[in-house]
């Protein structure tokens, strides 16, 4: 044991001297730390003088909601490629070692606690909307974030449980996933149920009460966490002590699972981190990652266009294959959480403030979202370089299906969000606009990257450089729209402000995409 105690605090020591010998990685965390510090003295100062408009009740319905949503979207990767503790060091050496299976999966344990706190401690950027909102301090979050971690954790764990002893069985498989699917489908419908029934007009007021009802805390796993979250916020120490026992239960039970009854533990610990570790380095290396293991045959070949238009359709039909409509899961997580947003800020001062609001939101989010494309894949392979056409039209081309994909994005989040909130159509529609023009500038800042600093190996170099160029580009947009909007109303005007945004947007995109056209005549530019 003392071994693996040692492996702890060896590895936190050099995470700590890694940031010596990597400024950027130096850089990059002192500037998270600011703008953590400027998130929560901002949010303390705007709520100073403001009263609370949201009920607590909306933010322990949500905070259901995402830990629902994240234990069963991990969960259900058990089915497939399962999940692990370990990385691929550990396979390598702690797996052989003279120490026991028990205590290594305890070290396991601990590292993936860990990282879930990591993982989670984007929460409190959120910290000034939630202070302002609700009034919730920092010790709020640090509970949301434990629900977080345990959430993470926990569904982790399951997902390994459900890899071992499913993995050669197809029939139960099958059972287990049904069963997963039908029991959410009954607590949905069970939340929805008074809404439907109630003739009370405010539904969503219904269906925010009916997700806090007591018998929402005897749901396994996510009910638990919340009962621990919730009781955490409103000091109740009682729901907190008798929560945390259930599921120190159920981890102490799974563990037990895997230790005594998988004979296989090392041989599928070994298969899940391969396959964890091949997606994580195709990531860091801006690679494609490996296909699926089971291929299904239907119909083959593209069929449709001619030249540099075929990667559209090409594009196209990789969509049709693996996502919904063009909306991919990526995509789809982030609308839902635009929704929720849009749910959360519906009783804000006014329509206007409320899509402000969630715009800021939505286009933060938006820039994960457009990180990766379907065309970045095309520039690491050789067939877009051979095609014999200029290179301008080669990149527009590859585009099309990202431009596409951001207006479909747009017109659907944005004509539920203006639903929810009541705006009037006019301002829906210049979000829209708006949505679309800021989906154009980061696919076009990401072209830029990709041409300047296509050849470095720092992913973490490259993100920061990143975000300070998308705000460079972005900032002239709303100084101009704010300037017009003044000299014209002479106050903040959302159309003007949002249509300037898309104009200059749009402008600077087109020149960037132009300028940097040439990355399509040198391979070695993209060759990492």
């Amino acid at each position: 044991m003392k071994a693996l105690v040692y492996l702890v605090f060896t590895n936190i020591k050099n995470s700590i001297k890694e940031l010596k010998k990597h400024p950027a990685k130096l850089i990059l965390v002192l500037f998270f730390i600011a703008m953590l510090v400027f998130t929560i003295w901002a949010g303390n100062t705007n709520s100073q003088n403001k009263v609370m408009s949201g009920n607590i009740q909306e933010l322990y319905a949500g905070v259901f909601a995402l830990f629902t949503i994240l234990f069963i979207m991990n969960i259900m990767t058990g089915f497939s490629s399962g999940a692990s503790f370990f990385s691929m060091a550990d396979i390598n050496l702690l797996f052989l070692t003279p120490i026991s299976s028990k205590k290594i999966l305890f070290y396991g344990l601990i590292r993936q606690m860990s990282q879930s706190f990591l993982i989670g401690f984007f929460l409190f950027f959120q910290y000034s909307w939630l202070h302002g909102r609700y009034g919730v301090g920092i010790y709020g979050l640090f509970s949301i974030l434990v629900g977080f971690a345990f959430t993470i954790f926990c569904s982790q764990l399951t997902s390994m449980v459900i890899y071992s002893f499913t993995n050669n069985n197809e029939k139960l498989k099958k059972v287990l996933k049904s069963s997963i699917i039908a029991l959410s489908l009954i607590v949905v419908a069970l939340i929805a149920k008074d809404a439907l029934l109630s003739s009370d007009n405010n539904k969503i007021t219904t269906i925010i009460n009916s997700a806090n009802s007591t018998w929402i805390y005897f749901i396994p796993v996510v009910g638990w966490i919340k009962a621990v979250t919730i009781g955490m916020m409103s000091y109740n120490f009682v729901q907190i002590a008798v929560a945390l026992a259930t599921i120190i239960i159920y981890i102490i039970g799974f563990t037990t699972l895997i230790v005594k009854y998988n004979v296989d533990f090392y041989e599928d610990v070994l298969q899940a981190t391969e396959v964890s570790h091949s997606a994580i380095t195709a990531k860091k290396e801006g690679k494609i990652s490996d296909t699926p293991k089971n291929v299904k045959l239907g119909k083959t070949g593209i069929n449709k266009g001619f030249g540099t238009n075929v990667f559209f359709y090409k594009h196209m039909l990789e969509n049709r294959r693996s996502g919904v409509l063009l909306m991919d899961k990526t995509s789809i997580i982030f609308t839902a959480i635009g929704v929720f947003f849009a749910f959360i800020f519906r009783n804000f001062d006014d329509s206007v403030s409320s899509l402000i609001a969630i715009f800021g939101m939505t286009t933060y989010m938006q820039i994960f979202s457009i990180a990766s494309g379907r065309w970045i894949k095309e520039l690491l392979l050789p067939y877009v370089y051979m095609i014999p056409e200029p290179a301008f039209k080669k990149l527009i081309n590859l585009l099309k299906e990202n431009t596409l994909k951001i207006v479909v994005e747009a017109i659907l989040l944005f004509t539920i969000i203006g639903f929810i909130v009541k705006a009037p159509i006019s301002d829906i529609v210049f979000c829209i606009i708006a949505r679309i023009g800021f989906g154009i500038l980061l696919m076009s800042g990401n072209i830029l990257i990709e041409r300047i600093l296509g050849s470095l190996t720092s992913k973490v170099l490259i993100m920061f450089l990143y975000f300070f160029i998308i705000i460079l580009l972005a900032a002239p947009g709303f100084v101009i729209g704010f300037i017009l909007s003044f000299n014209i109303y002479s106050n903040i005007n959302l159309t003007i402000i949002l249509g300037s945004t898309f104009i200059w947007n749009v402008l600077a995109s087109s020149l960037i995409i132009y300028l940097c056209r040439d990355i399509l005549n040198y391979a070695e530019l993209n060759n990492r």
